[in-house]
């Protein structure tokens, strides 16, 4: 636990990439959220705003990240404090989805390094108007969660044969909804955010993709063996719960909740997990003393034109007192009570599609 960035061995050194570059997913935790009584185990000094920030900026400053995504930074700290002090780093002035309703003020962000790549188009994904589109009149998958999407073009592509195709990338970023006990709430979610990838894409030629965040939801769930398998099987110990709750938005029709249960979504074994037991695993993304202590945060890449080269580690400053029990987030050195998730990785042309299907 001790080194800074984990260097990953692959078997692409004879492919020559379009573009390395890295990229960082952070709940920043909203600042009307950083509250005593949320964190009763840390040090209300170390939830102060000023303390926050100025670790915040240090991190941002190390990284270095040619990419920043974010989720849950409070909109006014986005306008007021975050985009002027990363503009002089270099960044893009970003750019800010709201989550939705009346009562949340935060949002996903994406900066970008201005001389890295070039905004083309983004979109906002709300899934309470999504939930509320699909399924009229029903209340039990409209929760206020969003995605930001982004379609941005590589600056100084290292090849001049590469396509204009080849020289785009969509960037995915999503907060998922916070109860992990809601399985079906947050396959709506991700299917609608699979779903809406690729309809953008299909306007851009199928562009390699990545999507980052906060999915809350642990290793084994609903989630990611949806998004790992491209599909779900009746097998696993959450379908029952699934179905239970779905069944009556199909107007109890057996055969319609089936069906759009077993689904498969396009891009079925098309995504891998940058951090993942055959590269480097953190022993969690999010621990609050007493109550949570999960992986709930990733970074998903298309295996067939990306593979991942070096992995941050963020609590090599730490060493073994993560394994404590009283260890907890937010404290002193780290500013969240999620740690940020960071990858460099490569990009390939698509002639680079069927060697980096058989590593």
């Amino acid at each position: 636990m001790s080194q800074k960035i984990i260097r990953i061995p692959n078997s692409t050194n004879s492919l020559t990439p379009l573009s390395t570059f890295t990229i960082l997913t952070y709940n920043c935790l909203a600042s009307n959220l950083a509250e005593p009584q949320y964190f009763p185990h840390t040090n209300p000094a170390h939830l102060d705003s000023s303390y926050r920030s100025k670790l915040f900026e240090r991190e941002f400053q190390s990284f270095n990240a040619d990419l920043i995504c974010l989720q849950e930074m409070h909109r006014d700290d986005f306008h007021n404090w975050l985009s002027p002090f990363l503009a002089r780093l270099g960044y893009s002035e970003g750019v800010f989805a709201e989550r939705g309703g009346t009562k949340a003020k935060d949002g996903v962000v994406l900066f970008f390094k201005r001389d890295k790549f070039k905004l083309i188009t983004h979109h906002r994904l709300g899934y309470f108007d999504c939930a509320q589109k699909q399924f009229p009149n029903q209340t039990v998958l409209a929760t206020y969660n969003a995605a930001l999407f982004c379609l941005l073009q590589l600056r100084n592509i290292s090849t001049n044969t590469s396509t204009g195709q080849e020289q785009h990338i969509w960037i995915c970023n999503t907060h998922l909804n916070w109860n992990h006990t809601l399985p079906a709430t947050q396959l709506f979610q991700i299917r609608t955010l699979l779903n809406k990838l690729s309809q953008l894409n299909q306007e851009t030629q199928d562009s390699p993709f990545i999507i980052v965040g906060d999915f809350n939801s642990k290793r084994n769930s609903v989630v990611h063996d949806y998004i790992r398998n491209g599909i779900l099987t009746d097998g696993a110990e959450y379908y029952s719960k699934l179905r239970e709750t779905y069944l009556p938005l199909f107007d109890n029709d057996a055969a319609k909740t089936t069906e759009y249960l077993n689904e498969p979504h396009v891009y079925k074994k098309a995504l891998e997990s940058a951090y993942r037991d055959k590269t480097f695993t953190m022993p969690f993304s999010t621990k609050i003393k007493d109550h949570f202590c999960e992986t709930i945060d990733y970074i998903y890449y298309q295996r067939n034109r990306i593979c991942v080269l070096q992995l941050l580690n963020a609590l090599y400053n730490d060493g073994e007192r993560v394994l404590d029990e009283d260890f907890t987030l937010p404290n002193e050195q780290h500013p969240s009570d999620h740690l940020p998730l960071m990858a460099e990785l490569a990009l390939f042309p698509k002639s680079a599609e069927d060697h980096l299907d058989s590593s």
